[in-house]
């Protein structure tokens, strides 16, 4: 989708390169404390969240998820959408995924105005990942991009020399920390903010861990004797 054109940045687009909710749920949050159902919605909000900012920055938005993008592997199907956006006619790209939720329109901004055919833009997760990648499309070299290891503990580190090698200074952006767990998501939460986007993933958070009864302990000491609950089986087998 396109937005309102930034008059300082008429060439500039922002790509969020993400999964679709229900994809996100199965891969960042799965296996953790909450329900399928309600990691969908936790994305859903963390998307939407990204949406908004994005589009407070005047820069066209385009958004391709997990059921748009081509390729077999993540390096391929984000190189395949960033040639897409170079192809719709602009010069330079903010991609951006949906799970910092710290991300902010000043930042966005600032890393725009960074971005030269000199210079690129990057914002590195606490993870060593990386939450922003800016450059100008003299930079991108379809294969070489695809060919990053996008799988690595040090994607951002692979950025940094992959963007050295071509003669380009950079700009890096704050660091942040992504929502990748249940942990993350808490980490998040504990800062203090009371935000609306905030107070919806905690009521989010709240509703469901209020529906989840405590296991029945296998016994429990009540006034010096032990009372044995017969109605689930011990914590082991012989």
């Amino acid at each position: 989708t396109t937005q309102q054109i930034n008059p300082m940045h008429p060439q500039t687009a922002i790509l969020i390169f993400s999964r679709t909710a229900a994809a996100e749920a199965k891969h960042k949050l799965s296996g953790d404390r909450l329900s399928y159902g309600t990691n969908q919605k936790i994305c859903a909000e963390l998307i939407a969240k990204t949406r908004r900012i994005a589009q407070q920055t005047n820069f066209p938005v385009i958004e391709i998820d997990s059921d748009q993008q081509v390729g077999q592997t993540l390096g391929e199907r984000l190189s395949n959408s960033i040639a897409s956006v170079f192809q719709a006619g602009f010069e330079q790209v903010l991609v951006i995924g949906t799970d910092t939720p710290d991300i902010s329109r000043n930042l966005l901004q600032k890393a725009a105005e960074q971005i030269s055919p000199t210079q690129s833009s990057l914002g590195a997760s606490k993870d060593g990942g990386a939450y922003l990648i800016g450059f100008h499309k003299t930079q991108f070299n379809k294969t070489d991009f695809s060919n990053l290891n996008w799988d690595s503990e040090q994607v951002f580190d692979s950025l940094v020399d992959h963007f050295s090698t071509k003669g380009t200074s950079i700009h890096c952006t704050r660091t942040l920390q992504d929502i990748d767990s249940f942990y993350d998501l808490m980490q998040f939460l504990k800062q203090g903010t009371s935000t609306p986007f905030v107070v919806r993933l905690q009521q989010l958070i709240d509703s469901a861990t209020a529906s989840i009864k405590p296991p029945t302990p296998f016994f429990q000491i009540s006034d010096g004797y032990t009372i044995y609950n017969y109605n689930r089986p011990p914590p082991f087998h012989v």
